[in-house]
């Protein structure tokens, strides 16, 4: 078997199309060899069939030619009797001989034919042999092609299931802004009623001022300005920072920072400004442990809560220290 004869030219642009070699020689010799056009309905047509990436296969024309046909062979063999018999009576003996020189002539064209059949017939089966090959090694690139797809195909849903999870982290870090944000702002309006409903209670001043948290945040906004993903990560990490010890007062883990901790030096220790934004919270750094500390006395919620304020002012407002001195 053999493949069937195409058209090249539109055998090759139907594999620039994006088509497997396959589908397109399937496609031109069902489909006539006659036009592009052709060949691409009926590929639209027959793209669901089960053997549409079989190669078609077609019988292959093997022609044996003999000398002589057999009226040939028998019109010679009359002549030579006619010629036998011709010959004078005092040639008998001869002609007696030239009897078993017709039998070896016939012998030898019988021979020679056979010989030449068994070459043929070696011939066939050696051409057969090389389609089975030809199949084994169309078969083989089309089992690599599929298997090249299915390894593409794990790899787009890799990358898609990657980004619908940073999608999902994102949402989630948007939920926790949002629940520190309203946490502060909710403290914040408390203590106003507070104040306001005991007027013996006289509001405690901050040590440090709501412009000296915005000037630290705005400094570092100025210091990474090329860079606003940096610096969008480092005022998450602070707000949350805030965020729990006004939530949980009382858990020291929230109120105890390493400062060798990967995370928080990549986003917050390596940055100017960051470290002297919490110590200006109430954060205290020991040299002995490399911690950031703030002792339970020391907490100010006042002052986190304005420190909250501050760095979301910071990360809502997109002009937040351009138009400032």
């Amino acid at each position: 078997m053999a493949t069937p004869q195409l058209d090249k030219r539109i055998l090759s642009e139907l594999e620039l199309m994006g088509f497997p070699t396959a589908r397109s020689i399937r496609a031109l010799h069902f489909s006539g060899n006659s036009s592009l056009e052709s060949a691409i309905n009926w590929l639209l047509e027959h793209e669901n069939d089960p053997d549409i990436d079989q190669l078609p296969l077609i019988p292959r024309e093997i022609n044996i030619e003999c000398g002589d046909t057999p009226n040939e062979a028998r019109n010679d063999i009359q002549g030579m009797r006619a010629n036998a018999q011709e010959s004078k009576p005092e040639e008998s003996t001869a002609a007696g001989r030239q009897k078993p020189v017709l039998y070896t002539f016939i012998n030898c064209c019988h021979t020679s034919h056979l010989n030449f059949l068994y070459q043929e017939t070696s011939q066939v089966e050696r051409e057969l042999n090389a389609d089975q090959n030809e199949d084994e090694v169309r078969r083989r690139i089309i089992e690599l092609f599929k298997s090249k797809q299915d390894g593409q195909e794990r790899e787009r849903g890799r990358i898609r299931n990657q980004l619908q999870e940073d999608k999902r982290e994102r949402i989630r870090a948007a939920k926790d802004l949002m629940e520190a944000k309203r946490t502060l702002e909710e403290n914040q309006r408390k203590r106003f009623v507070s104040y306001a409903t005991s007027p013996q209670i006289k509001p405690v001043e901050p040590a440090v001022s709501p412009e000296q948290l915005r000037d630290c945040l705005r400094n570092l906004k100025k210091n990474y300005k090329d860079d606003t993903t940096k610096v969008t990560r480092a005022f998450q990490i602070l707000l949350k920072i805030i965020a729990n010890i006004v939530k949980n007062p009382e858990e020291e883990k929230f109120r105890r920072i390493r400062l060798n901790n990967p995370v928080f030096k990549e986003r917050v220790g390596n940055l100017q400004g960051g470290v002297e934004f919490l110590e200006l919270c109430g954060f205290m750094k020991l040299a002995i442990s490399s911690y950031l500390v703030m002792p339970r006395d020391k907490i100010n919620l006042a002052l986190l809560n304005a420190a909250g304020v501050e760095v979301a002012s910071a990360m809502e407002n997109p002009y937040f220290g351009l138009l400032s001195k």
